[in-house]
């Protein structure tokens, strides 16, 4: 029995060390950047890597709002404290220096900062976009064509480590969805067509040229007549019209710009910024301790995955596995913003369901500091 028990711990290590570093190299990706220079010479490369240290600090926290924290004002100058390593890369005609950040530091810096760490898995999110072309009339933008819209959008998605997909727009596409589907707002068949594609968030857009009016940006639902936010005018430019969807929210946003890519760009940004907000926001809630009970794990592997999904979640502080048998697992989690933001942030991972039935918050026999039962969230594991 001690054998085998010895068996068991040892495997429960190393695939924990497996899942450990899976992790953390998908984090240690978000502290990479690159950028084009000119030449290898110190003083180009001390003139850009503060930059790429912005870029990873807004990439890290998920808002560029950071970079108006005194704090961090303060730290860029000190990038070389941060820096793991740098090195160039030639890259056709042109070469590219690559650094990377340390991440103790980096965490380090940003809890000192008041900001939390977006270290959790990030959405995939389909991007529909529709534009009313003089020559073409309405029309689906392509994935595959040359445009400064779309070299905007992917150049500026992989700065933010936000993951964009567009639609392959192939024949079953085709059959499902038209440009005036799009055009039109029609989400019932926007989303219908999206199934197909393992994505957390589906953007439906029109772009189209405008005298632009000062609109920025609204909230809430489009049948419910938000609130607008008015901001000064402009002049002439392009409109990008956007309804973004993600799991039961629905948020609508107006970005502006005078060209194709600095549209693209904008929209990346107002839209990682407000999906890093749905993940990390901070709440005045305070922490709190709850359980969570997943049901359906086959092998000890499932379970460390699991455990390892909700340290990865954004505000969660603390995980410890407080009971486990015949498949089922419960652990005691705090986290800031209590069991409505843990529930929010779950319902991007495709690992788990929460399981019907049980949409209300209920309680446990455990009571936490302040004499009160303890919330418990129940979940199926599914792979």
């Amino acid at each position: 029995m001690r054998y085998l028990m010895l068996i068991v711990v040892a495997t429960a290590l190393f695939v924990s060390g497996i899942f450990s570093a899976q992790a953390n190299n998908s984090f240690a990706e978000l502290l990479q950047a690159e950028t084009t220079v000119e030449s290898q010479t110190r003083a180009e490369r001390q003139r850009e890597l503060p930059n790429l240290f912005r870029q990873v600090l807004v990439r890290a926290s998920g808002t560029t709002q950071i970079l108006e924290n005194s704090i961090i004002r303060n730290e860029i100058g000190s990038f070389n404290d941060y820096l793991l390593q740098f090195g160039y890369q030639n890259d056709g005609d042109m070469l590219v220096l690559q650094a990377s950040f340390d991440e103790r530091r980096v965490r380090d810096l940003l809890q000192r900062a008041g900001f939390p760490v977006w270290t959790g898995d990030r959405p995939q999110l389909l991007l529909w976009v529709a534009e009313n072309s003089d020559d073409r009339g309405v029309r689906l933008v392509g994935r595959a064509e040359e445009r400064p819209f779309l070299d905007g959008l992917y150049s500026e998605a992989r700065r933010r480590g936000i993951r964009m997909l567009m639609p392959l727009m192939d024949l079953e596409d085709q059959m499902a969805v038209g440009a005036r589907d799009v055009w039109g707002r029609f989400q019932r068949e926007v989303m219908r067509a999206s199934q197909r594609y393992p994505v957390a968030g589906v953007v439906s857009a029109r772009m189209y040229t405008s005298d632009l009016s000062g609109l920025e940006s609204f909230d809430d639902l489009a049948e419910n007549d938000p609130e607008l936010v008015s901001t000064e005018a402009v002049e002439t430019g392009l409109v990008l019209e956007t309804t973004i969807v993600i799991g039961d929210m629905e948020f609508i946003e107006y970005i502006t710009a005078a060209d194709e890519e600095t549209l693209a760009r904008n929209f990346v940004n107002q839209i990682t910024d407000r999906v890093a907000g749905l993940f990390i926001a901070q709440t005045d809630d305070g922490t709190e301790v709850i359980s969570v009970r997943f049901s359906g794990f086959n092998n000890i592997g499932q379970l460390l995955a699991a455990e390892q999904m909700l340290q990865q979640q954004g505000q969660v502080y603390r995980v410890h596995l407080s009971r486990y048998q015949q498949g089922i697992a419960e652990f005691s989690v705090q986290v800031n913003g209590g069991a409505s933001w843990l529930i929010q942030a779950l319902e991007f991972e495709r690992r788990v369901q929460r399981i019907a039935g049980n949409e209300q918050i209920l309680t446990t026999d455990i009571q936490n500091e302040s004499g009160e039962s303890q919330p418990i969230l129940e979940y199926q594991w599914l792979r």
